[in-house]
């Protein structure tokens, strides 16, 4: 235990992976006082027991049988299956979430070439993904299988983690650590997509360190990713120029691809969104925040965001999980704070409080990371890479 409470991953893990079900646990479970406090600190000693204690050698079995670990994304694909269709009935009551609309149906639309892009969801609401991010889930969103984004972002997070050197401890770890939030529960029955976004950015920044030499597949790929990535959400346009600056920093081919299509995306949603912008455009993210906020908030939010990038820029080093870690501080630090400002504009009602689940997006960065540092310290990884 005294390792654990030494060890930044698990403090990191805790908070990260267990904040977005706060409000979960708040608003359906029994004398959330005494839950909630039981949770986090049940989370904490089962992430330290992952890492340094006696599960470590449980979890390893599990990752090497690859048919366990395919097994268990099905099953979470079939729960899914399940239940997403009755949380989405809700809507015919006009209750529930409507996450899932405002990306459903800016993808059909898009498929189908209709203007205005843009329509208000059944609660009125405008959407808030772009154009990238709704083309890459578009084949999902379409033939009606949506229900699969979350299970199968959780399966491409396991696979990275793989490609990246993890072996079956951190094939494992990846599965397992997302979990255990009821915050991850949540989010995917009701069709979130925060998770799936946070997957995106982890494979983001995967190509990004592994891209040592330009060629037209990589480029390809790199552009797809930030194509989707900067336009998951307007104010998330940052991870990829945030990514870009990472390649320049490490001397990785295709860091200006990656800066340029990300300006191109910013510019070319700017100018898409100007016809719709009665109110119903994403761009209405910025104004909902600075009302929530107030301009002293949003200064604090720049302030912490310009300090996060910093950070992250000067702990890189050549090891992937030094990358991934950058991305969660540049991620968590930021989120956090947006979701406090929220939380106090409601005069802490942790009930209401919606904007617990915006930091899921830093969940997957903090997965593969921890899932990536156990791999090596169990002298499993690849090695690093080298300019």
């Amino acid at each position: 235990m005294q390792r654990a409470l030494r060890d930044w991953r698990v403090w990191a893990l805790t908070l990260t992976i267990q904040g977005p079900g706060a409000r979960a646990i708040v608003r359906y479970a029994p004398s959330p006082a005494l839950i909630l406090p039981i949770v986090f600190v049940a989370a904490f000693v089962i992430y330290g027991a992952s890492l340094h204690g006696p599960l470590a050698s449980w979890i390893r079995r599990l990752g090497s049988r690859l048919g366990l670990v395919a097994a268990a994304v099905c099953v979470i694909a079939a729960l899914n299956v399940i239940v997403y269709p009755r949380a989405d009935a809700l809507k015919q009551q006009a209750r529930g979430s409507d996450e899932d609309n405002a990306l459903i149906d800016l993808a059909g639309r898009l498929v189908r070439g209709q203007r205005p892009l843009y329509v208000a969801t059944y609660l009125g609401n405008a959407p808030s993904p772009g154009p990238g991010w709704a083309a890459l889930v578009a084949p999902l969103a379409v033939t009606g299988t949506y229900a699969l984004l979350t299970p199968l972002a959780l399966g491409i997070l396991v696979w990275i983690v793989g490609r990246a050197g993890g072996g079956a401890r951190g094939t494992a770890t990846a599965l397992l650590l997302p979990l255990t939030s009821p915050g991850f529960w949540e989010l995917s029955v009701t069709g979130s997509d925060l998770f799936a976004i946070g997957v995106l950015f982890v494979g983001l920044t995967f190509m990004a360190w592994s891209s040592r030499r330009t060629s037209l597949g990589t480029s390809a790929v790199l552009l797809i990713l930030v194509l989707a990535a900067a336009s998951s959400r307007v104010v998330f346009a940052l991870v990829p120029l945030c990514v870009s600056l990472f390649m320049w920093r490490k001397n990785r081919a295709g860091f200006t691809l990656v800066a340029a299509a990300a300006v191109v995306v910013i510019g070319f949603e700017f100018w898409s969104w100007w016809p719709d912008s009665a109110g119903v455009t994403p761009l209405y993210l910025i104004s909902k925040l600075v009302r929530q906020l107030g301009a002293p908030g949003i200064a604090v939010v720049v302030l912490v965001t310009m300090a996060s990038a910093a950070l992250a820029l000067v702990q890189l080093d050549e090891h992937i999980d030094s990358w991934w870690r950058g991305l969660w501080v540049l991620l968590a630090a930021p989120l956090v704070t947006v979701s406090f400002g929220v939380l106090a504009a409601l005069g802490w009602d942790v009930a209401a409080w919606q904007a617990a689940g915006y930091v899921e997006v830093a969940v997957p960065a903090a997965v593969a990371c921890a899932a990536i540092t156990a791999a090596r310290q169990a002298g499993t990884t690849l090695p690093a890479r080298t300019t």
